[in-house]
C-alpha cells in the first residue's frame, strides 16, 4: 500500500492536468484563428512523439534500479512546461512545445504500468489485470475531475487563465512520488543490459519469439488502429460540439466528461472480469464497442446522442487497455515487461499521431464521413485481434 497509494495519486493528478489540456488546447487554437488543420496537426506531432518516446522509456525503466527517480524527472520537467501554453500564439510554437512535453509524457505509462504489475502476485492473470485497472481508474478519475474542473472553470475563467490553473496541477504530480517506497522487482542482467540501444528500442529485431507466438504483434497493431480512428474521432471533437452542433463550451466539456465518469468503473467492472473470460476477449470487446462511439457522432444531431457516445467509450476502453495490457504483460519475457508496454503505448501513440492528421483532412470536407471512416478503422482492430491473438 505504501507504493500503490502515491503511485494512484500521480495517475489521478497527472490526468486531471494532462487530458484536459487536450481539449484547453483546440479551444485556445481556435482563440488565436489557427485553422483546424493545424489543431489535428498539433495532436499528430504528439502522437509521434509519444510513439519514439514510449519504447525509449520503457527500455530505460527496465535497465535502471530507481524507477521512481526516472518517474519523478519525467513528470517534472512537462510539469514545468505546461504554463508556457498560455504564452505562445504562433503555431509552430505549440507544436515545438506539444513535442516535447509529449517525448517526456510518453515514459509515464510504461513506467507506471510496470510499477503496478510488480505489486501482483507472481505470474498471476487475475492479480496483474487487478492491479493494472487500479491504475488505470485512478487515471480516469483524474480525466473526469478535469473535465469538470474544465467545465466550471470556463463559466468564469477565459481559456488562457485555465490553462495556468491546470499548470500548476500538472507540476503537482511530483509530490506523490516522494512518498512512494521501493518494491522489490527482478533487475536484468549486466549482459542483458549491454545489449544495446536497438535490442531495447526494436526488441523484436533481436527476439522477434516473444511477438510472434501468441499473437502480441496483433494487440499492438489492433491498438493502433483503434487509436487511430478514437484519435481522429475525438481530435476535432470541441471545435465540432460547439462550431458545428452549436454547443457551449462548458456543455461540451461537461459531455465529455461522462467518458472517463463511466471509465472509473469500467477498469475496475473489466479488471476484475478478465481473470474470468480472458485478456483477449475484453480487449475485442472493447475495440468494438469503440467504433459505435465514431458512429454515434455521425448520426446523432443533438446533445443526447453525445453524451450515449461517450457513456460506449467509456465502457470500451476500461474493455479494451485493461485487456491489451494485461495480454502483453502476461505474454511477455518477466524481465522486459516496461519494455512490451512501452510497445504497446508507442503502437497507440502512432495511432494518435497518424489518426488526427487524416481526420482533419476529411473534416475539411464532412464530419459525418471522418467519423464514419474512423468506425470503420476501430471496427477493423477488433477482428484482426479476435483472429490473430491466442491466449
Amino acid at each position: 500500500m505504501k507504493t500503490r497509494i502515491p503511485l494512484l495519486m500521480v495517475a489521478v493528478l497527472r490526468f486531471t492536468a494532462v487530458l484536459s489540456f487536450g481539449m484547453l488546447l483546440q479551444l485556445r487554437l481556435r482563440e488565436l484563428g489557427i485553422s483546424i488543420v493545424v489543431v489535428s496537426a498539433l495532436a499528430t506531432v504528439r502522437g509521434a512523439f509519444n510513439t519514439l518516446g514510449s519504447p525509449v522509456w520503457g527500455a530505460v525503466s527496465d535497465r535502471i534500479n530507481n524507477r521512481r527517480f526516472l518517474l519523478g524527472i519525467t513528470l517534472l520537467v512537462p510539469g514545468l512546461l505546461y504554463i508556457l501554453y498560455a504564452f505562445v500564439q504562433l503555431p509552430y510554437q505549440f507544436i515545438l512545445l506539444g513535442a516535447v512535453i509529449a517525448f517526456f509524457g510518453s515514459a509515464f505509462q510504461p513506467i507506471t504500468m510496470s510499477l503496478s504489475t510488480e505489486l501482483a502476485e507472481e505470474e498471476n492473470v487475475s492479480s496483474t489485470s487487478k492491479e493494472i485497472s487500479l491504475l488505470n481508474a485512478a487515471s480516469s478519475m483524474g480525466m473526469f475531475i478535469g473535465r469538470i474542473l474544465i467545465s466550471v472553470l470556463l463559466l468564469w475563467l477565459s481559456v488562457r487563465s485555465t490553462i495556468f490553473f491546470f499548470s500548476i496541477i500538472a507540476l503537482s504530480t511530483v509530490v506523490p512520488v516522494f512518498f512512494m517506497k521501493g518494491i522489490n522487482r527482478t533487475v536484468i542482467s549486466s549482459e542483458e543490459r549491454k545489449k544495446g540501444f536497438i535490442a531495447a528500442f526494436l526488441p523484436f529485431v533481436v527476439d522477434p519469439a516473444p511477438m510472434l507466438k501468441n499473437g502480441i504483434w496483433a494487440i499492438y497493431m489492433g491498438s493502433f488502429m483503434r487509436q487511430f480512428g478514437i484519435a481522429g474521432t475525438t481530435s476535432l471533437i470541441a471545435v465540432y460540439l460547439t462550431e458545428e452542433m452549436g454547443l457551449s463550451k462548458s456543455l461540451a466539456v461537461i459531455l465529455t466528461a461522462i467518458n472517463p465518469l463511466i471509465q472509473i468503473f469500467s477498469h475496475i467492472y473489466f479488471g476484475r472480469l478478465i481473470g474470468k473470460i480472458k485478456a483477449k476477449t475484453s480487449a475485442t470487446f472493447g475495440m468494438f464497442l469503440t467504433s459505435l462511439t465514431a458512429l454515434l457522432f455521425a448520426v446523432g444531431n443533438n446533445w443526447i446522442a453525445v453524451a450515449i457516445a461517450y457513456f460506449s467509450l467509456g465502457i470500451a476502453f476500461g474493455a479494451f487497455i485493461n485487456g491489451a495490457a494485461t495480454f502483453v504483460v502476461t505474454h511477455s519475457p518477466r524481465k522486459r515487461k516496461a519494455e512490451f508496454l512501452g510497445v504497446l503505448r508507442s503502437s497507440r501513440s502512432l495511432g494518435q499521431m497518424l489518426g488526427p492528421l487524416v481526420a482533419g483532412v476529411i473534416a475539411s470536407h464532412s464530419y459525418v464521413q471522418m467519423f464514419f471512416t474512423m468506425a470503420v478503422a476501430i471496427m477493423l482492430s477488433g477482428f484482426l485481434v479476435l483472429v490473430f491473438c491466442k491466449e
